[in-house]
């Protein structure tokens, strides 16, 4: 397994990291079993680092891994795990909380600790609750090693964020596919500028990069017969900068398959990038509604959520995940933010740059969703 050494710190960290947030569950109950099985031969292949946090699966990620890696030699794998603000209305009701997680894991201190999916809101109660200068107190009494912070949101508010302190690491959402959504490319680039290692979250974009519109697939197909997931691992992992690619992995076949990707990795030829950026493009090309989510049409006043209903019939022509496309609607029906709720007003359609007209195209997801049903 290759290891990546963070610049000039004694840290080396595998490659492939193991993501605890997808174990299987029966009834709402993780299969503790299967997920130690996996733990333990992601260890003994190479892989050293691990993440979890607190909020995972109803509380249980946690002790499942803690229990699977006291075993091991703990100064031979790495553990990350997350301060999730959004469960909290009160600073007091976290002071405790470290030690907490310390005794789930069964571990006297955490490498790496992230103030977890970091948005504008977020970020803002973080400094109205001034939790990193109590996360600040934890790494002071040897309880944590790294500070760092994931993220989900846009580049202003990850500047602001990537400005405000001076981070360990820190953890995005990256493939071939996200270059432009998010941190972008701006932010990975401060990243690598500024040397804080990174670690990377969606490498294959919830499992849309694993298998795609077939006609597309054939690009890189004809250059070898790689699995999708293998050349979108690659294309994450030969990028500058990148320490650990997280992967939810939830069965053997999975975990085998990644940790074959993963040893003896090679990067990615100057052709091959030639290849996924085409590949990339083609996918892009099979949008249905040019949406570019400018937001200027919102808010909606009856409630839809109108560029994420049309993210969900362009992602569907790209990708055919089937799944995907009925989770995400059931998501938007759930908060009334549905093609269904819109009355046909017309207020959107002055406003949007792209000349969509917005009530006819959002017909178009429901028929969709009536297609696959």
């Amino acid at each position: 397994m290759e290891k990546r050494n963070w610049y000039k710190r004694d840290i080396s960290t595998s490659l492939l990291g193991f993501g605890c947030m997808r174990f299987n569950t029966i009834d709402g109950v993780v299969d503790a079993n299967l997920a130690e099985k996996l733990i333990d031969f992601a260890y003994l292949n190479g892989v050293n680092y691990f993440d979890t946090a607190k909020v995972y699966l109803d509380g249980q990620s946690e002790p499942i891994l803690g229990k699977a890696l006291n075993k091991f030699d703990r100064k031979t794998f790495y553990i990350a795990t997350k301060f999730s603000i959004w469960n909290f209305e009160d600073i007091k009701d976290v002071e405790n909380m470290i030690d907490e997680q310390l005794k789930s894991l069964q571990t006297d201190y955490i490498d790496f600790y992230l103030l977890h999916a970091m948005n504008k809101d977020r970020f803002k109660k973080v400094k109205d609750f001034k939790v990193l200068e109590l996360v600040k107190k934890w790494k002071n009494e040897g309880k944590i090693r790294n500070i760092g912070f994931s993220f989900h949101d846009d580049s202003e508010t990850f500047k602001e964020i990537i400005n405000y302190y001076d981070w360990d690491f820190c953890q995005i959402q990256f493939n071939y596919m996200d270059k432009n959504i998010q941190q972008g490319m701006d932010g990975y680039r401060m990243l690598v500028d500024r040397k804080i290692p990174i670690i990377v979250m969606e490498p294959l974009k919830g499992g849309k990069l694993a298998g795609f519109n077939e006609s597309v697939e054939q690009t890189l197909k004809k250059y070898n017969q790689d699995s999708m997931a293998k050349w979108a691992f690659r294309w994450v992992a030969s990028q500058e900068g990148i320490m650990t690619v997280l992967s939810g992995m939830n069965t053997m076949e999975q975990l085998v398959e990644n940790i074959g990707i993963y040893n003896n990795f090679k990067r990615l030829s100057d052709e091959e990038s030639r290849l996924i950026d085409i590949v990339g493009n083609e996918l892009r090309d099979l949008e249905v509604v040019g949406c570019t989510k400018c937001q200027y049409c919102m808010p909606c006043p009856y409630g839809v959520n109108i560029p994420q209903n049309f993210t969900l019939i362009n992602e569907y022509e790209m990708y055919k995940n089937k799944d995907g496309f009925l989770w995400g609607y059931k998501v938007l029906e759930k908060n009334s933010s549905d093609f269904s709720v819109c009355v046909e007003c017309q207020e959107c359609v002055s406003k949007c740059p792209q000349f969509i007209n917005i009530p006819e195209e959002l017909k178009l997801v429901g028929k969709l969703k009536d297609n696959l049903l």
